[in-house]
Parts: C-alpha cells; structure tokens; sequence
C-alpha cells in the first residue's frame, strides 16, 4: 500500500480514490467529496480504500483473516466518523470522476 503527495494531491496506488488539500491541512477526499477532513483522515480514508482494494472480493469470504482485514478497515473508518462497512462500500462504489472539480470548492 502506498500513499502519495503530489502538490495538494494525496493519491492510492491500488485505488482510484484521492484527497485534495483545499487549505492547509484541510482536505476534501473521494470517499467523503461534501466533507472537509483533517490530513490524518485523509490518509486513513485513501489507507482504507488501498485494504479494501487490496482484498476485493475476498473482504465477503468469513476467515481469521479477513477478521483481521475488517478490524484494519474499522479502525480508519472510525477516523473518518463512518463504519467500516459504509467506508467499503464507498471505496467500492465506483470510478472517481476523471475531473477532480467536485473535490476543489473553497471552503
């Protein structure tokens, strides 16, 4: 899993998702577009989004270790102020729009 900084931009390397600094240390990320975020949500959101990228559709499949996964995915979700299932299913919704614009509105 790796997080990235790009300028303004922090991008996922197994996700589409990404987060958008609109002010120092305020953040609008593709996970939560109507939300302004702190940098650690931010990153715990893109990490998130990397976990359930990562095990796709094995995240359904009842083992130890998909436990485990859900444990790692609840424990950013909660950073977020969402449940780790809401945080999957928004990392799983779809395409993040090619334009960024939705995520760059002054605050």
């Amino acid at each position: 899993m790796a997080i990235r900084r790009e300028g303004r931009w922090l991008t996922a390397q197994r996700s589409t998702h990404c987060a958008f600094e609109v002010a120092p240390g305020k953040f609008r990320i593709s996970l939560r577009p109507g939300v302004l975020v702190s940098a650690r949500a931010a990153v715990a959101g893109l990490t998130l989004a990397e976990i359930a990228a990562k095990w796709g559709r094995g995240l359904w499949v009842d083992t130890p270790n998909t436990r485990m996964a859900w444990d790692m995915i609840g424990a950013q979700a909660d950073v977020l102020g969402l449940d780790a299932l809401d945080a999957v299913m928004r990392s799983h919704a779809g395409e993040v729009p090619a334009d960024a614009a939705f995520l760059v509105v002054s605050a």
